[in-house]
């Protein structure tokens, strides 16, 4: 027992000192990083100036004097070091015992098989797709002001020149301030937003109940900053017209004003957590998203975490796919794995037929069999060989003809194209 608290222990040591000279080696790559940075501005500065007769030269010289080469190399030689020893304590009797000499090939080794392990070259796992750039732009440019990064989205639409960047930045502006208000908590600002959108928010099957959350919440905060009159008085002037719906919900809100005085004690704990108003400012963005026509979360977001799930996959992929295949890898317009990206991928309903397995499109749509199951519509047909003949449904034993088939449509179902 002693000894293999002995070998944890200097387990975490060596640990430690890996993470200890991890840092250590990206603050020296970074200030490496930045002194060639502040030569190559200082240079470019010279050339701008017109002082273009040593302006290389004297960059090429104060490269050298830096000495970035050397130091990046000592830096990650003492970092693969630190992982070898590690190594040595994590798996003793799998590490070869190497002389001072030979440390540094097996270092080299190590650096080589975590080079391998991870596969740093995502291109491998990419194709050359031809991109509309004034559509990119603007999604870019809707990302940074959707996240509130309005001084970078400024700059990135001055630099690829869009004409139409302003117009783009006003409503997340607006919904932004609306929300610093909403931490602030003051909801002054969001009952005026919901009184000027009330007739698009009523269209918006979603938005039901929105407004009853934030008179609810402004009646909470009005009873913990001014005292059970003053939020008996905002509940007459403002549930009246929420009693059709919301009657529950008000009783209880009315319940808790027996308990100002015995917090500790009231069954109503839950109406003073500060989270609600997190709730509410989350809900105002799906809100105001919605009404904009833009997605909750931010598409390019998406888009990157999905591409991040897949990645693994489609790095696997890539590098066993030989010979002829490998053109089909690049030009196919589908992928020929399937890529399980988790729930939160996915934003509306999908038919894949199960004797096929491909998803339904719209020359190919999802048909129900007069025992209830599904099939796609080839599917059926080459199950029929042909549109007249009798064939067996494939999991139950009733029989079927294809013009008995009744094509079936999901709600919200989007056909691929």
């Amino acid at each position: 027992m002693s000894n293999e608290s002995s070998a944890l222990a200097s387990a975490a040591t060596e640990a430690d000192r890996v993470v200890k000279r991890q840092k250590i080696c990206s603050t020296k790559f970074a200030d490496a990083v930045d002194g060639l940075l502040a030569a190559v501005n200082d240079s470019r500065n010279k050339l701008q100036d017109g002082s273009t007769e040593h302006a290389l030269t004297d960059l090429k010289q104060h490269v050298t004097q830096l000495g970035v080469s050397s130091e990046l190399h000592n830096q990650t030689k003492q970092l693969h070091g630190a992982i070898a020893k590690l190594g040595k304590v994590l798996c003793p009797s799998n590490v070869p015992k190497v002389s001072t000499i030979d440390q540094s090939r097996y270092t080299v080794t190590l650096a080589q098989a975590l080079e391998k392990a991870f596969v740093p070259d995502i291109c491998k796992a990419t194709r050359p797709v031809e991109f509309d750039q004034d559509t990119l732009n603007q999604v870019v440019a809707e990302h940074l002001f959707h996240e509130g990064r309005f001084a970078v989205g400024e700059k990135f639409i001055q630099e690829a020149g869009m004409a139409n960047g302003e117009s783009l930045k006003r409503p997340f502006e607006a919904m932004h301030q609306v929300l610093k208000e909403i931490r602030a908590h003051n909801l002054e600002p969001a009952l005026h937003w919901v009184d000027d959108h009330r007739q698009e928010l009523q269209r918006q099957p979603q938005a039901k109940g929105f407004e009853f959350k934030l008179y609810r919440l402004s009646f909470l905060n009005t009873l913990q900053q001014q005292g059970h009159k003053a939020a008996l008085q905002y509940a007459r002037q403002h549930f009246a017209r929420f009693k059709d719906f919301n009657m529950p919900e008000i009783q209880r809100l009315m319940g808790s004003l027996c308990y100002t005085r015995r917090q500790s004690s009231s069954p109503y704990a839950e109406f003073n957590s500060p989270a609600q108003w997190d709730d509410v400012a989350h809900e105002f963005t799906r809100q105001c998203c919605g009404l904009l026509g833009q997605a909750y979360e931010s598409p390019l977001l998406v888009c990157v975490a999905a591409g991040s799930v897949a990645l693994p996959t489609l790095l696997k992929l890539a590098s066993k796919v030989v010979g002829p295949q490998q053109h089909e890898f690049k030009t196919a317009p589908q992928l020929t794995v399937p890529l399980e990206l988790g729930k939160e991928f996915i934003f509306h309903s999908t038919f894949a037929c199960p004797v096929s397995r491909e998803q339904s499109t719209a020359e190919n749509p999802p048909k129900m069999l007069p025992c209830g199951h599904v099939l796609a519509s080839q599917s059926i047909f080459k199950i029929a060989r042909g549109n007249t003949r009798t064939f067996k449904c494939p999991y139950c034993p009733a029989e079927a003809t294809p013009q008995t088939c009744r094509e079936i449509h999901f709600p919200d179902l989007v056909p691929v194209a």
